[in-house]
């Protein structure tokens, strides 16, 4: 198969290897370029890469407004939806994200709860607003 990068025919190969995530190393699979070393995956390994690197910063403790907003999308959580959750505005979620203000260990625990266990942890915030709303 023709490499993208550089152009050149048969050059593209299966590839296993260590990669660095957002400081997580991971194994990737993909094909890599003899020739240029350019490292191409499908977007399937891409996804579970991601979901990789999300868990890694779960389990080991969401550090800053970056990797809340990474875990965030791992979810496949929008700002707003979250905000409603955590019964938050939208623009915290914003400010939290961009690191003007610091996260709450609520939020940060919550969020990796949605990620690890999201049905279970989604009804039971549901079931929760709902009897704080009465």
């Amino acid at each position: 198969m023709r490499c993208p990068n550089c152009k050149t025919g048969d050059t593209l190969h299966s590839w296993e290897g260590q990669e660095v995530i957002r400081g997580v190393e991971i194994l990737a699979r993909g094909q890599r370029c003899s020739s240029c070393g350019e490292t191409q995956c499908s977007g399937l390994e891409v996804e579970r890469q991601l979901a990789e690197v999300a868990r890694a910063i779960v389990a080991r403790g969401i550090r800053n407004g970056g990797e809340f907003k990474f875990v965030r999308k791992a979810t496949r959580f929008r700002a707003s939806d979250l905000a409603e959750l955590l019964g938050v505005r939208p623009e915290t979620i914003s400010r939290w994200e961009r690191g003007e203000v610091e996260v709450p260990r609520t939020a940060v625990f919550t969020l990796g709860q949605l990620l690890v266990a999201p049905e279970a942890t989604r009804k039971t915030l549901e079931v929760l607003a709902a009897t704080i709303a009465v």
